[in-house]
């Protein structure tokens, strides 16, 4: 095999190299979008279950509020 031939030989699994590193990092940069969007989705939900956690702590405080005055009422009555 003369010079030639090696070389072409070595720039051919060059290129080969070259095509399956760049259809890795394309797979791996499609994970690294899909990881980020699952996140943002993730943090979305949970801001959502704050508020609503947050509203329903509210609502159950006044509730409790409302039964104390309730009970207070009635003691006074009896």
């Amino acid at each position: 095999m003369d010079s030639y031939q090696e070389l072409e030989l070595v720039v051919d699994k060059m290129v080969e190299e070259f095509s399956r590193l760049k259809k890795e990092n394309e797979q791996l940069w499609k994970q690294v979008q899909q990881s980020q969007q699952r996140l943002e989705d993730a943090e979305l939900k949970m801001r959502e279950l704050e508020l609503r956690l947050e509203t329903e702590s509210k609502t159950i405080s006044t509730l409790i509020k409302r039964v104390k005055g309730s009970l207070e009422e009635n003691g006074k009555n009896t």
